[in-house]
Formats: structure tokens, C-alpha cells, sequence
């Protein structure tokens, strides 16, 4: 090559250089599969200059305002740069069976991998797009490195109405739906913390939560940043969880949504999960206090006698003593007592009793060889890196020995529900269980109307529902307990109150067929939230439908357009006056029908529809 050639070449290079790297740093975009929703990655030459744009029907949502890690002592979110051009976004599109508010997901979204740079470090940056929402990830390329903070934040419109809890370790904390102005700054906020401006919702919370802190936010004025509340030293991981915030033009899309559990993995290769069973469950705790263990046979037949799949041995049973026999074997009669009458048992523990992973894989294989059917692990420390990973580590040993899993005072669900099914449900949730005469503590009204699109949006919650002793409602109606087991989704429901309240009251016919997963849910229209909120939920070709008032009566006109025909409905009404009442009523009612409620503070409804027989077997079984 002639050498003037080969001195011109750099001079090129050098006048290019600027325009390459504009283009390298070309914003990265991802739209969702129906093109509605498209999140834009920037990186300029800001210190903070990485971030996400998140557009709805090409108007701006939401951003996610600064991104990165502190990883081995580098701060990958300053002064990052693209690391080169990102593949074209793939698409994921798989359908899963669930047991929840539907019973197939669709799992299909969008996801780009954008490479980036800080320093001399490189990481990507994944995105993903649903219709449904938007989520990202830190991803380190395998190698685990040493994390001491994260600088994601969240711009959210602050217009409008929010649903918001302080966090603490159990996220039994009280819901509160204001204005931004009436949340808390500078104080950690449990999510999924719940917006709504402007005719759209969005959620931020966070899934796949595996070795990383448990998450809490930070409102700081203007944006939400991330607090790792009780995490005082670094942490080894490769892989952040997702950062997700739903995005739902209405309450059925909100409280429905897939987008927390999609965002995990499916179970491992090879593990079988036919075993998980949902279903309902007695539970002598909250009626009566340490479960006195003369008393347990009359527990266990009247589990039978409503036809329930499961009771709860809850904190009691360890002081349990007879002549002879220590507290494992009167357990072990107890639960040989339940199977002979066809009630499985679930079984108490205190996390403190099974901290060290050698002391818990023992304490469950003996609670397992007793014939259990699950656990229910109570008073967890908080979240912290290796908390967390405790809880990993307690699933997969539950699943081994095919143990359902309920975690109690503990952090909120991820969507691993989805990768370990056996963990279907869990407390992190200030339910009935607060709501009790004998510390004289009781729920505002408006809670019930609340949850279903906060705490709930992140995963089904172990409300512990449905009370009809008098004294105990407290500000409740008898429809508005028994809505609650409607209202709240979980696959396995612990019933709080005594059992002869539930067999002597006159919904026990109810009581006996309430499913507790669903084919089709929808929330329906006129539902607000903190107000009047109602359900309507398909089994089969069976609809029930739940209501739940907050603290202002009110009146409805509830729409049946979600039948698909006449239906022989069974209606359970407020009694004026009487919180201890159902006005219920048989009828035949049809798809153009509304039935009029007058719902008290506190008060409820619920229905059931059942396909009606045509009128030439109505008059044939005549």
C-alpha cells in the first residue's frame, strides 16, 4: 500500500470514530407482541445516562431513570456505554396449566439483550416486553460477582391515585390507596407498589428473585429508587431479578396479570408436580388459640364433613404430651387420624428450628415420613441475600419430599410459584389473621378493596378469610367474609373461624363446593379500588361472583353480562341492620339481568350461577 494511503487511513478513522460510536449508541427498542407497548434503552454521555422509556401507544408511560449495579467495586451505571449491536429481539411464546385466576397462562413477550459497557467492565442488559408490561434484568455473563447496591429507579405520572404499604420483614403492614403527595418519603415501601393516571395501571415490583435481597422502594419526591432493607454487607450473584412494572388498561387486566410469574423459569427438567393438590383447609388457631391435641379427631371430621382437603396443625402441637409418646409420634396419630377420614395435614414450624440447611432437610424428611402433606414455615428473619437463598433452598427441599410449601411471616411472592408449583401460595400480607378480638386489633374497611390490586398483583396470599362468629366481624357483614373467599386468590385456603361456624351457618351448602382455583376471572364493572370491588370468577360452566365494600355504603347495580346464558342463581345479600345474616334468595336470572345491591360499610355480596336446565327439562324432571 502506498504509505500516504496508509497515513490517510487513520485520519479517516478519526473522523469517523465520533459518528461510529453516536450509532453504537443508537437507542435499543423492544416492542410487546401486539406493538402497543415499546421500551427504548438509552446510554449518552451522562454519568447516569442509562435508562428505559417505556411508551403506550407511542406516548410516554413511564421511565426507568437510571440503571445499573455496583459489581466488584464498578459502578455499572456510570458513564456506560453500548458494548456493541444488540441480536434482534427474540420472541417467547409458550402456554403453561396454572392453578390461579385462570387455568392456562400464555407466557409471550419480547426480549432484547442490549450489550453494555462501564469502564472496563461489560454486562447486558435484558428487556422484556409483554403486552402487559415491561421488565429488565441485570445479567453479569455467568460469573458471580460481588454486589454491593443498585441505582435502578422508576419515574412514575404522579397524578391520580396510588396503592402503597410501609414495608417491613412480613409485609403485614396496613394498604393505603392516596394521592403521591400522602406517601411516605425516605421510608422503605413494600411492593408492588400500584399506580393509576389517567385510565392505565402500573405496578412495580420485581420477579425471580433468587440470591438477591428482597426488594423495597424508596420514594424520594420525584421517583421511586430501590432500599435492600436489612442487607448490611455485599452479595455474590450473576444474574439481578427482573425489575417489572405491570402495565393494565383496566382492574381485570391488573389483578389477572401473568407478567410476575412468566417472568421465571418453568420447573426444573424432570420434577413432577402432579401431586400438588389445591384446596381448603381447616385451621383451629385463630378460633381457639394452640390446637389442644384431645381436641384434634373433632377438627379432622369436621374438615371430612364439609368435604376440605386439608387441615392446618398450627403452633401448640410441640408441647403436645401423653403417657409414653413424645410430640413427633401424637403428631404422627394425628395426621394417620386425618387420612383414615380422608383430610390431609399440614404441619407448623418455626423457621428458627430449621435456620441451617442440614437442620431443615432433617426436620422436613421427619415431618414427611409422617405422612404430611405439607408445611407451613412461620416467623422468617428478614429478607436478606441469604435469606433468600434460603428459601430457595427450603422449596426444592419441599419438593423432594413432596411437601406443600406455605411460607408465613415472610417477604412477598416473585412468581416462583410458577418454577416450584408446590409453593402456591403465602402470607406476606396483613390479613384476617390481624383481625382478631383477642388483641383488639381490626382491619380498616376499605383493606379488602385494596389488596387485590397491590400485595395480590404479586402473587396469591394465604388471607387466612371468612369469619362468621359475631363478635369477631368487627365491621364486617357475613357476604362480605364469605366474598373474601372469592376476592382473594390462593389455591390452598386456611378458613380462620371455628368449624361449627361454618357447619351450622346457612352457606355451609356453599362452603362445601367454593373451588379455589379458576378457569376465568374477571373483576367486574363499577369495582373501584378502596371503595365497592367485585369479582366474578368461572369453574367450569359455574360463575361465583364476590363483593367486597369499603368504608361508605353504596349502591350497585351489579352487570351479569359475563354469563354466557340463564343461569339458576343463588344470591347471598347484606341484612340490613344485622352483620350476622344472609338475605339469600334462588332465582333464574340471565345475561342482560343487574341485580341491585345496597352494600353498608363493610358489607358484601355473593352469588353463584349454575347453568339453568332448558325449559324442556325443567318440565320433563316435573
Amino acid at each position: 500500500m502506498h504509505l500516504r494511503s496508509v497515513l490517510f487511513v487513520p485520519l479517516i478513522l478519526a473522523f469517523l470514530a465520533p459518528l461510529l460510536q453516536g450509532a453504537a449508541d443508537a437507542p435499543r427498542s423492544v416492542a410487546s407482541p401486539d406493538g402497543s407497548l415499546v421500551a427504548t434503552v438509552t446510554a449518552g454521555s451522562g454519568d447516569r445516562s442509562l435508562g428505559c422509556a417505556v411508551t403506550l401507544d407511542g406516548r410516554e408511560l413511564f421511565r426507568f431513570a437510571s440503571l445499573g449495579l455496583v459489581a466488584d467495586g464498578i459502578d455499572l451505571g456510570l458513564s456506560p456505554r453500548f458494548a456493541g449491536e444488540s441480536p434482534s429481539p427474540r420472541t417467547i411464546d409458550e402456554s403453561y396449566p396454572w392453578q390461579g385466576a385462570r387455568s392456562t397462562v400464555r407466557n409471550h413477550a419480547r426480549e432484547l439483550v442490549v450489550p453494555v459497557k462501564s469502564g472496563d467492565r461489560t454486562f447486558n442488559l435484558i428487556v422484556r416486553a409483554y403486552d402487559d408490561g415491561v421488565a429488565l434484568r441485570y445479567d453479569l455473563g455467568g460469573r458471580e460477582a460481588s454486589i454491593t447496591s443498585e441505582s435502578t429507579s422508576w419515574i412514575l405520572p404522579v397524578a391520580g391515585r396510588h396503592g402503597w404499604s410501609p414495608h417491613n420483614k412480613d409485609y403485614e403492614n396496613t394498604h393505603h390507596f392516596t394521592a403521591w403527595s400522602s406517601i411516605p418519603i425516605h421510608q422503605p415501601l413494600a411492593p408492588p407498589l400500584t399506580s393509576e393516571s389517567g385510565g392505565v395501571y402500573l405496578s412495580v415490583t420485581e420477579a425471580d428473585c433468587r440470591d438477591f435481597p428482597d426488594m423495597a422502594l424508596l420514594n424520594d419526591g420525584a421517583r421511586l429508587s430501590i432500599r435492600f432493607a436489612g442487607q448490611s454487607k455485599p452479595w455474590k450473584s450473576a444474574l439481578s431479578p427482573w425489575r417489572a412494572v405491570v402495565v393494565a388498561r383496566d382492574l381485570t387486566s391488573l389483578a389477572t396479570t401473568d407478567l410476575i410469574k412468566n417472568l421465571c423459569p418453568a420447573p426444573e427438567p424432570g420434577r413432577d408436580f402432579s401431586w400438588v393438590r389445591p384446596g381448603r383447609s381447616l385451621w383451629q388457631w385463630w378460633s381457639v388459640g394452640a390446637p389442644k391435641l384431645e381436641e384434634q379427631p373433632a377438627w379432622f371430621d369436621a374438615a371430612a364433613a364439609l368435604g376440605w382437603e386439608y387441615y392446618l396443625i398450627d403452633d401448640g402441637w410441640r408441647k403436645w404430651t401423653a403417657p409414653g409418646k413424645d410430640q413427633w409420634q401424637l403428631l404422627g396419630e394425628a395426621i394417620a387420624y386425618g387420612k383414615s377420614k380422608g383430610v390431609k395435614s399440614i404441619v407448623w414450624v418455626d423457621s428458627k428450628e430449621m435456620l441451617q440447611p442440614a437442620a431443615r432437610r432433617a426436620y422436613l424428611e421427619r415431618v414427611a415420613s409422617l405422612g404430611a402433606a405439607g408445611i407451613k414455615i412461620d416467623f422468617l428473619p428478614i429478607a436478606n441475600a441469604d435469606m433468600i437463598r434460603w428459601y430457595e433452598g427450603a422449596l426444592r427441599d419441599t419438593a423432594d419430599l413432596r411437601l406443600l410449601c406455605n411460607f408465613h411471616g415472610a417477604a412477598k411472592p416473585t412468581g416462583l410459584e410458577r418454577t416450584w408449583p408446590h409453593g402456591n401460595t403465602r402470607e406476606a400480607i396483613r390479613g384476617h389473621e390481624y383481625h382478631i378480638t383477642r388483641y383488639n386489633r381490626t382491619l380498616p374497611l376499605e383493606t379488602d378493596s385494596i389488596l387485590p390490586f397491590t400485595r395480590l398483583v404479586a402473587g396469591a396470599a394465604d388471607y387466612t378469610p371468612t369469619v362468621f362468629e359475631l363478635s369477631e366481624l368487627r365491621g364486617y357483614t357475613w357476604s362480605h367474609e364469605l366474598a373474601q373467599t372469592l376476592v382473594f386468590t390462593s389455591p390452598l385456603i386456611h378458613f380462620a373461624d371455628h368449624y361449627k361456624n361454618y357447619l351450622n351457618n346457612p352457606a355451609v351448602d356453599l362452603l362445601r363446593v367454593i373451588p379455589t382455583t379458576w378457569d376465568e376471572t374477571l373483576v367486574l364493572p363499577g369495582s373501584v379500588i378502596g371503595g365497592k370491588v367485585g369479582f366474578a370468577r368461572r369453574k367450569g360452566d359455574t360463575w361465583w361472583v364476590g363483593v367486597v365494600n369499603g368504608r361508605d355504603a353504596t349502591t350497585w347495580d351489579l352487570p351479569l353480562s359475563f354469563l354466557s346464558g340463564p343461569a339458576q342463581a343463588t344470591l347471598l345479600a347484606d341484612v340490613p341492620g344485622k352483620p350476622d345474616a344472609f338475605d339469600r334468595r334462588e332465582t333464574r336470572l340471565s345475561p342482560a339481568d343487574t341485580i341491585p345491591l345496597t352494600l353498608p360499610a363493610g358489607g358484601g355480596f355473593v352469588a353463584r350461577f349454575a347453568p339453568a336446565p332448558s325449559a324442556a327439562a325443567a318440565s320433563a324432571s316435573r
